[in-house]
């Protein structure tokens, strides 16, 4: 089963997501930045990364940015506020495989994840 890493500075959002996914067979791991989720990225392999646009400190635009340096086909589904759509716009510009906007329905993100990862 795939692997996800979810990147989310709200540790209840982390949480939920990982018990969610889990509960759907996936391995999850969850960082609260971006500076450490790039360090979990740099050490494991995962197939696809679950990643809050709006973080303090490094924007997920940032995150992303970093993530394409490294690796042009890893899987990337934005996390947003409604608010902040056209930042995910301009994240699928920058090489984003999806987006939802929260607050979202766990049926509509797990639906999200299977599609990115059945294309990959």
């Amino acid at each position: 089963m795939a692997r996800i890493l979810v990147i989310d500075d709200e540790k209840g959002m982390c949480w939920a997501l990982r018990k969610a996914l889990m509960d759907e067979g996936y391995e999850v791991l969850t960082a609260n930045s971006g500076p450490e989720g790039l360090n979990l990225l740099a050490k494991e392999e995962v197939d696809l990364v679950l990643l809050d646009i709006k973080m303090p400190g490094m924007s997920g635009l940032e995150v992303l940015e970093h993530i394409r340096k490294k690796d042009e086909k890893l899987p990337v589904i934005i996390m947003t506020a409604l608010s902040s759509l056209p930042t995910a716009l301009e994240a699928l510009q920058r090489g984003a495989s999806g987006y939802v906007t929260k607050p979202f329905q766990l049926s509509n993100l797990k639906d999200t994840v299977t599609k990115v990862l059945s294309v990959t």
